[in-house]
């Protein structure tokens, strides 16, 4: 390698993969998930656990007055294809938020996926804090391993990547409220890049997996 190629290495923003709880989670919004959950009760005459308000759904379109186009609940399926990584890592460029939404992603039954591991990691949830320029403020970009068994919820205006999955594809059933105008359902940000440690979480990392 050339000094330069060095410099521009260690110029490289990297960070590691964190494993998903709720309480790490916390700032950016809530982890649905029944394990570790303090809130289960026993319902339907003793034969299933819930959670109640696992939560929390937002719009604050009702909150802005009437100057914001009022939105729906949108429920909708995702089917992620797993995103290339390269020596462990992957790449983000891009954070996106919803300014008055929630969004839960929560994974649904994985067709063609056999003998899977419920507990081994299948995606990634990049968050980050707004910044005083009301951008994503990359000295706080974090990134967790989600398993199968977890959904999140991000909260309005939370800055996050657009949905990861690595290594296979991962179905989610979706909910979030839309009203069909761009920046007001989604904004995006680029970002400089910054290359994530997917290691030791994920095991499966094909580089360029199949769609």
């Amino acid at each position: 390698q050339t000094q330069q190629q060095q410099q521009q290495q260690k110029m490289v923003h990297s960070i590691k993969v964190e494993p998903l709880t709720i309480d790490s989670f916390k700032p950016y919004g809530d982890v649905v998930q029944l394990e570790g959950n303090k809130n289960i009760v026993i319902a339907n005459q003793g034969t299933a656990k819930r959670v109640n308000h696992i939560a929390k759904l937002e719009n604050l379109r009702l909150a802005s007055g009437p100057a914001l186009q009022s939105a729906r609940p949108n429920m909708c399926i995702f089917s992620s294809a797993p995103r290339p990584t390269s020596s462990g890592r992957f790449e983000v460029k891009l954070l996106e938020r919803h300014p008055y939404s929630s969004q839960v992603f929560m994974p649904i039954h994985q067709d063609g996926v056999k003998n899977a591991d419920p507990n081994a990691p299948c995606y990634l949830v990049i968050v980050a804090n707004n910044g005083p320029d009301d951008k994503p403020d990359l000295k706080t970009i974090r990134a967790f391993a989600a398993n199968s068994t977890q959904g999140i919820n991000y909260k309005a205006n939370s800055w996050h990547s657009p949905m990861v999955t690595i290594g296979e594809r991962v179905n989610f059933l979706v909910l979030v409220w839309e009203n069909g105008v761009a920046l007001q359902d989604c904004e995006e940000a680029p970002i400089s890049p910054v290359q994530i440690d997917l290691t030791p979480s994920f095991k499966n990392l094909n580089g360029n997996p199949k769609l």
